[in-house]
């Protein structure tokens, strides 16, 4: 039965689980596009059959074999073949299942595209070799771009499940050991991170060859040259060419994160395997100790296990200096009395406020100068006011639920009117501040002067 394929994409789309597991299966095995004829029949009637609609009659094996969703059914050996754009769109739908670019993808792609660019460089201009040559290398730049764009997500994602579970590891957990998590993150920067990373790295140089962006620069300047002058043209390869190139900074991001980690596990990993080694050389040493065949049956200092393995060294004295706190009693106070007293031993300063500078720019409201004003004008009168700004700080700290150190800037304005101020003779350089602004201030000074009679 002949189908729409938008039809078919959506049931499809609605039973992707089912179509999961063939990707799960193929990805498994050895990643030709083939899965077993059974495997199909068992999710079909087990998930498609179950639903409602007619999704059971248009995902059966003929229907889809015969609208080429399955392009190939072999009855002998029982496997049934998908077509590509169907996996494609499958992995493009999750992410996680999405396949990672290895070495082997990034040389065919560079093979095929340094072969474009000397097909187009060699045909004449504007003829139809030209023209197909350059259809060519058009679709093969924006294939290259749409790999690149889904192997730097698909590389993110597995980047992030890698740091997930160095969390867990860190965070003193189980279920993975150092040398597995070690291994993950080795094989996963030397198979899939590093050839991305120098296949779209543009100062990249290959012998005998030429990189991806050695070759599109070469059919820039072919477009730039004196002879052609084609500067359009070169100017839309040269765009194509760095939007490719520009995930090279995503790609180096994620290359940090997995030398980070393998910088670490690599240190963990060393600190395991000679402790495995001296714990396994020591129950070795220990053996003729067991049946008395020696005289001296004890294991003590100076046994020879210790003479090359340092890793034991200071056991004894560690012993002695923690036993007592090894051998705490799971139900005992002590612990939670001990960690009070080293809690109230500790000096702990408080942590010191960082103070800004008063902006001289700042503006007031009219609202609030009219009660600034107000302020100061109902203030008892002064006879002798030894530091103006002191007095209006404190004025308006009383006054004020909001005060700020901006308050004292029109207040000193107010006030001038009111007292003839001047400075004193011995020159004071202040300073206040309100918890987040100081204020650097010249002290001044108001005594009133006795009336002449």
């Amino acid at each position: 039965m002949k189908l729409n394929r938008e039809i078919l994409i959506g049931a499809i789309i609605r039973h992707q689980k089912v179509f999961f597991n063939m990707l799960d299966y193929i990805d498994q095995h050895d990643g030709s596009l083939e899965i077993p004829e059974q495997m199909y029949i068992n999710d079909y009637n087990r998930v498609i059959c179950v639903g409602e609609g007619s999704d059971g009659l248009h995902l059966n094996i003929s229907t889809l074999v015969e609208n080429g969703i399955f392009i190939h059914h072999d009855k002998d050996s029982g496997m049934i073949t998908l077509e590509r754009v169907i996996v494609d769109l499958l992995r493009f739908l999750d992410i996680k299942r999405a396949k990672e670019l290895t070495d082997a993808d990034f040389e065919q792609m560079r093979a095929q595209l340094v072969s474009a660019v000397n097909h187009v460089i060699a045909q004449p201009l504007d003829s139809q070799p030209y023209i197909e040559a350059l259809s060519t290398f058009n679709n093969l730049m924006s294939e290259i771009h749409s790999k690149v764009k889904e192997n730097i997500y698909a590389l993110t994602a597995q980047v992030d499940s890698l740091a997930q579970e160095y969390k867990l590891y860190d965070s003193g957990s189980q279920q993975i050991s150092v040398s597995d998590l070690y291994n993950k993150v080795s094989s996963l920067y030397d198979r899939f991170v590093l050839p991305c990373y120098e296949f779209i790295n543009p100062s990249m140089d290959m012998v005998q060859t030429e990189s991806f962006s050695k070759s599109v620069q070469a059919l820039i300047d072919y477009y730039a040259g004196g002879e052609i002058k084609r500067y359009d043209m070169a100017n839309k390869i040269h765009l194509k060419k760095t939007v490719i190139t520009s995930y090279y900074k995503d790609i180096a991001l994620l290359t940090k994160k997995l030398e980070q980690f393998s910088s670490h596990l690599k240190k963990d990993r060393s600190y395991f395997l000679a402790m495995e080694s001296a714990y396994s050389e020591l129950l070795e040493s220990i053996k003729p100790l067991r049946h008395g065949r020696k005289k001296n049956k004890h294991l003590t200092a100076h046994s020879n296990i210790f003479n090359h393995h340092r890793t034991l060294d200071g056991l004894s004295s560690q012993k002695q200096k923690f036993s007592k706190r090894l051998t705490w009693n799971s139900q005992t106070k002590l612990r939670f009395k001990e960690y009070l007293i080293t809690v109230q031993e500790k000096d702990i300063r408080p942590k010191a406020t960082t103070l800004r500078p008063l902006a001289a720019t700042n503006k007031l409201d009219q609202d609030r100068l009219m009660r600034i004003s107000k302020i100061l004008c109902d203030a008892p009168s002064q006879t002798n006011i030894p530091n103006v700004h002191a007095y209006i700080f404190k004025l308006l700290n009383e006054s004020l639920n909001d005060f700020s150190l901006l308050d004292i800037l029109y207040g000193i304005e107010a006030i001038l009117p009111m007292y003839q101020t001047k400075l004193p003779n011995k020159l004071t350089q202040c300073k206040m501040d309100d918890g987040i602004h100081y204020l650097d201030y010249l002290q001044i000074e108001y005594n009133k002067e006795p009336a002449n009679v």
